[in-house]
């Protein structure tokens, strides 16, 4: 079986991972992977893909926005693909339609994560629902995501769970010297040690962690804290870090999976505030390496996380007050923290395994096939496909100017502006450094009124500067390319 993975960019992130751990499972079993990544960006876990599969194609600037349509499908029909994979990739939902007038035959599936209530009245679990009627089978990595989507009017034969899962012999406290590595990080031996890890963004609430850690220690409590991580709330942690009650709470920046695997072996309790998730990767790893989760009770958490193995905190007023508790019990009880430590890995070992992923994953992607090549299910008119390609074009030119807009070297098309208009890019572009930083940070309030404004005016600054565009135009079928 060949499969084409639909996906924004090959970054770092949970959602990147999980793929990772799929292409490496399926081809373990047989399975051929194709892999393209729809937004401009950095891509630096692109050598890990390449890794699984030679076939790796980054969209942009390769190809331009009108041709890229014509290029998926050119490339579906080529590779001989036989199930198309949309992960977390809005260009992939507006391309579908599209795609299954052109490839009847192929089957078309789905991964979801979690809800994102202030983006499209849910994110891509919304996307989903309303492609529907286009795929073959969607996936949700938790049985509460799935129950959301149901509830709002999914097909229940055609949703179904398959947890991400970890690979347990790899994530295993026990090849590690966790005597040694708290030497080397310089936490004293029977210190317990806290871990807060995770993207520092607003969704993850990372402000929230440090206020928890710092009542924490105005009770006079003993510990040690890590925050593991980089993202847009950088700065303000670090402020809040200099608090004297804080001295042993240090901020690392993000660190590679092999270090971020010895500091879970010398760690003892998991800190995870989000404002919401799927069930968050870090969950699985800290689980497997021994960790006490003390996690928010959002999204599928409570799946992986039982009473006997770790703490779920529900979102309320007090919430905080609830954490400090929480945190407070398990550091004054040392027994208690190890016997919950031990179950959290047996439950990881028996029921979560990443060849239990695999094996399931696999039977998915079977049925699916089986069903998009006997099962009668709609074809897209010609006026859907056309307003299908139409849409995804519109999305790619988007992005890529909205990327056009920070390129220092700037691209060809830039010369066929006005002068004024370019005169504008170039201020833009010389305060590059200045302004760059600021609007990452606002942009990543995470659905704020303010940052939405922020969005609002730089969609507005990329549409006039780019209204004159670059000879592209937009047509009711994007012109044939062969792959």
């Amino acid at each position: 079986m060949h499969i084409l993975l639909i996906t924004p960019w090959l970054t770092i992130g949970g959602a990147d991972r999980v793929h990772l751990d799929l292409m490496r499972q399926l081809t373990r079993r047989g399975c051929r992977f194709s892999v393209v990544a729809t937004l401009p960006a950095k891509h630096e876990w692109r050598p890990l893909f390449e890794e699984l599969t030679p076939d790796v194609v980054t969209l942009h600037p390769t190809i331009a926005p009108a041709q890229q349509p014509a290029f998926a499908r050119d490339l579906i029909r080529s590779r001989g693909i036989h199930a198309v994979l949309i992960g977390n990739s809005q260009f992939g939902y507006a391309l579908l339609p599209y795609l299954r007038s052109c490839c009847r035959d192929v089957a078309f599936l789905d991964l979801l994560h979690a809800v994102e209530p202030r983006w499209r009245d849910g994110g891509y679990p919304r996307l989903s629902l309303d492609h529907a009627a286009w795929l073959d089978l969607s996936i949700t990595v938790s049985r509460d995501l799935r129950d959301w989507m149901i509830a709002r009017g999914g097909d229940p034969a055609r949703i179904e769970v398959c947890y991400a899962n970890i690979d347990a012999d790899v994530w295993n406290p026990a090849l590690f010297a966790r005597a040694a590595l708290r030497r080397a990080f310089g936490i004293p031996p029977r210190a317990p040690l806290i871990l807060v890890i995770g993207r520092l963004s607003s969704e993850k609430r990372p402000r929230l962690a440090v206020r928890i850690l710092r009542e924490v220690a105005r009770q006079g409590i003993a510990f040690h804290a890590l925050i593991i991580g980089d993202g847009p709330e950088r700065p303000v942690l670090e402020r809040m870090l200099r608090d004297p009650l804080l001295l042993n709470v240090r901020l690392t920046g993000a660190l590679p999976e092999e270090r971020v695997r010895e500091v879970m072996a010398a760690g003892d309790i998991l800190l995870l505030p989000s404002a919401r998730e799927g069930i968050a990767l870090v969950l699985y790893e800290a689980m497997a390496m021994g960790m006490v989760p003390v996690v928010a009770d959002v999204g599928g958490q409570r799946e992986l996380a039982t009473p006997d193995c770790g703490m779920l905190i529900p979102s309320s007023k007090s919430e905080e007050a609830a954490y400090v508790a929480a945190l407070a019990g398990l550091l004054r009880d040392p027994a208690r923290r190890a016997a919950m430590g031990a179950q959290a890995r047996r439950r990881i070992v028996d029921h979560f395994r990443i060849d239990q992923m695999g094996d399931r994953m696999e039977m998915l992607f079977r049925r699916a096939v089986e069903r998009a090549m006997g099962a009668e299910h709609p074809i897209p008119t010609e006026g859907d496909a056309a307003r299908s390609a139409v849409e995804a074009i519109r999305l790619a030119r988007h992005a890529r100017d909205v990327a056009r807009l920070w390129q220092v070297d700037g691209y060809s098309e830039d010369a066929s502006l006005s002068p004024v208009r370019r005169a504008v890019l170039s201020v833009v572009r010389s305060m590059r450094q200045w302004l760059r930083p600021w609007y990452r940070r606002l942009v990543a309030r995470d659905g704020h009124p303010f940052s939405r404004g922020v969005v609002a005016v730089r969609d507005r600054v990329v549409a006039w500067v780019y209204a004159e565009a670059s000879g592209e135009r937009m047509e009711r079928r994007p012109p044939g390319r062969r792959v």
